[in-house]
């Protein structure tokens, strides 16, 4: 991710956190309210297209498994799929999260 993004992504990510409106927080920051908005639309919109959410988790799905042997199936995208004996730890999905999040997955 650039360093503009990052810039922007800090900055929704801070709205999000403080519950603030974005216009408010826009004028205490002196940023561009618009900006916020487009930067938003860029970044935080993609996560329906498996980005992440600022300050959150790589949106994954977790079905029931048709693979025999395995009793849970994690799906991280349509080419990616995790299959376990048992549904993974939270802090385990909370890593692959943060790992997928770091390759921009």
């Amino acid at each position: 991710m650039s360093e503009r993004s990052e810039f922007w992504l800090s900055h929704l990510s801070a709205i999000e956190a403080e519950g603030i409106a974005t216009k408010a927080y826009a004028e205490r920051e002196g940023l561009s309210a618009q900006a916020l908005y487009q930067w938003r639309k860029r970044l935080v919109t993609g996560s329906r297209r498996g980005r992440a959410k600022p300050g959150g988790f790589v949106p994954i799905q977790i079905e029931p498994s048709m693979a025999a042997g395995a009793n849970c199936v994690v799906v991280i995208d349509a080419g990616l799929r995790l299959e376990c004996a048992t549904l993974p730890g939270v802090d385990w999905l909370a890593a692959l999260s943060a790992a997928l999040r770091e390759r921009g997955r």
